[in-house]
């Protein structure tokens, strides 16, 4: 049996008419930027999110760039994040002119520690991108109380949650609890385009409309731009109005992939691997599973193993940012969980159309290699 990673198709196939339907709306209306698919997707999901006010925009990493403009982060300043994440995170700071800082992750939930950010806050220190990674939320409200504790109410904290759609943190949506929230609609997140699309969850109303004038080259109205550093980010009304289709299967495929987790976590239980540790009052939305194994090593064993039965694994992700050639300038004062994280951990299949008999599969593949 073949087991794909994710079979995006498969999943979009589920959908079709509406996906159709969606597509002939944006070409007989004759609208395809900035019109009333992009103005519906960010009405409804303000309201999904509980939130205050939604602006789409090109992309997940323009998501962040916005949001990091919107912030005043500009040449010269510091954004603090972890470095085990997607290498558009960390690009979107320097499309700023800012400088990373990376602080080290927390060994269980394998998210942003809290309690190092203090030692890397600067005068320069602009704003904390935490990331959602994996479907878990970091813990927003303990990064808060530190950097009250530190005097730096004026530090922006940006949630990235282009992987974590539908999580929840005490009862609140990923993405409203930070300053900003940057998501992504990646054909592979929570909830997928056929194509880029992102959008910036902003929690002031002043906020809302600087980033609106951001995305559409510094423009208040048309031919009138009063705010520096716009740029072209705007959501087009195809992606836009397929997003909207889909926001309603949210909340179902993400139990469909909780259930999954749940088995992977109740069968694999016994076995010398360990999974990432949910964050106290999170309700995750699982966007990957990630097993850490005991070393490279068995990873690469087990990763070919897997591979001989049809199994389709990933790495998310084998080089942590501060490893890459292009954030050199980075700084950071040593990374030794993100590091030895980074030679332990693999993804496993994981998809809302992952079948039982193929989850099964996985299992018990993973079980012979360890005899059990």
């Amino acid at each position: 049996m073949n087991v794909p990673f994710f079979d995006i198709g498969r999943l979009n196939h589920t959908i079709d008419s509406k996906i159709h339907t969606a597509i002939m709306r944006v070409l007989e209306s004759g609208w395809y930027i900035l019109g009333n698919e992009c103005s519906k997707l960010e009405q409804v999901m303000t309201l999904q999110l509980k939130g205050k006010s939604l602006v789409g925009c090109n992309s997940g990493t323009d998501a962040l760039i916005l949001s990091l403009l919107a912030a005043g982060v500009s040449h010269g300043d510091e954004v603090i994040t972890v470095a085990n994440t997607a290498i558009p995170t960390v690009a979107a700071i320097c499309a700023t002119g800012a400088t990373p800082v990376f602080v080290d992750i927390d060994p269980t939930t394998w998210l942003l520690d809290s309690a190092l950010v203090a030692a890397a806050l600067t005068v320069r220190t602009k704003a904390v991108i935490a990331v959602h990674l994996f479907g878990n939320m970091a813990d927003i409200n303990k990064l808060v109380k530190e950097l009250h504790a530190a005097g730096r109410e004026d530090v922006a904290i940006i949630e990235d949650v282009a992987q974590a759609q539908g999580a929840t943190l005490n009862g609140l949506s990923s993405g409203i609890l930070g300053r900003f929230g940057a998501f992504s609609f990646y054909p592979s997140k929570n909830i997928g385009a056929l194509g880029d699309g992102g959008a910036v969850h902003c929690s002031s109303d002043s906020d809302s409309v600087l980033v609106r004038e951001l995305r559409n080259y510094g423009q208040k109205d048309r031919y009138h731009a009063e705010t520096k550093r716009g740029i072209n980010s705007r959501l087009d009304e195809v992606q836009a109005a397929i997003i909207t289709e889909k926001l309603p299967l949210l909340d179902t495929w993400n139990r469909r992939k909780a259930e999954l987790m749940e088995t992977y976590r109740r069968e694999l239980a016994n076995l010398p691997l360990t999974f990432q540790g949910i964050t106290p009052g999170c309700t995750p939305a699982w966007h990957l599973c990630v097993i850490a194994l005991e070393n490279s090593q068995q990873r690469e064993q087990l990763q070919q193993h897997l591979g001989q039965a049809g199994i389709q694994t990933l790495i998310h992700y084998p080089i942590p940012c501060h490893l890459q050639a292009a954030f050199t300038a980075a700084r950071h004062d040593g990374l030794p969980i993100t590091e030895k994280m980074a030679q332990r951990i693999m993804s496993l299949p994981l998809s809302p159309v992952l079948t039982d008999d193929e989850q099964r599969h996985v299992i018990n593949v993973i079980c012979t290699f360890y005899n059990r």
